[in-house]
């Protein structure tokens, strides 16, 4: 028996799965790329989810789409006030600047600032090159899978976030909340 067969094997019991490698494969990709966010926040000196929030503001602007808090909110799973703590950070650090809703005055629109745009742009853009060329190796065929099997991964994880979400018992008010 191979030694992933009887890593398999160990992890369950039973015989192996043959989807065991892939899975495998998936959690060390996760761990490697969640480690390149954490040293490229560092080089920025930013935190995972101040990187995270810029990378969502930079995608939105790049395609033209405006960023709200609320946005940040539910991307990252965060309340509101961890939210607002979050962009002071960004605004203080000069990535980002709040600008009036133009649509809804009660909301602000999160903007990247030329200096977000300079520092982070080219770090950014160096790891993307690199990740796009190595993609750029499968052939159609393998791509197609792959893409398709990533969907699959990332619907199945907002199924489960979503089914946590909702069986999660209704918070009890504390004297504090009132």
């Amino acid at each position: 028996m191979g030694d992933r067969e009887q890593r398999a094997d160990g992890i369950g019991g039973g015989a192996p799965r043959p989807d065991t490698g892939v899975l495998e494969a998936l959690q060390v990709y996760r761990a490697a790329e969640a480690a390149m966010r954490r040293r490229t926040g560092a080089a920025m000196g930013m935190g995972d989810n101040d990187l995270l929030a810029l990378r969502l503001i930079l995608d939105n602007t790049a395609t033209g789409r405006l960023t709200a808090a609320k946005d940040l909110s539910r991307y990252l799973g965060i309340s509101s006030a961890s939210t607002t703590a979050l962009i002071d950070r960004l605004e203080s650090g000069g990535f980002v600047e709040r600008r009036r809703s133009m649509t809804d005055g009660r909301s602000i629109t999160l903007l990247p600032t030329r200096a977000a745009l300079g520092e982070t742009g080219p770090l950014l853009a160096e790891a993307n090159a690199q990740l796009a060329a190595a993609s750029a190796e499968l052939s159609p065929d393998e791509a197609e899978t792959v893409t398709r099997f990533l969907t699959r991964m990332r619907e199945t994880v907002d199924r489960i976030a979503s089914d946590r979400a909702r069986s999660r018992p209704e918070r009890r008010r504390s004297q504090g909340d009132y």
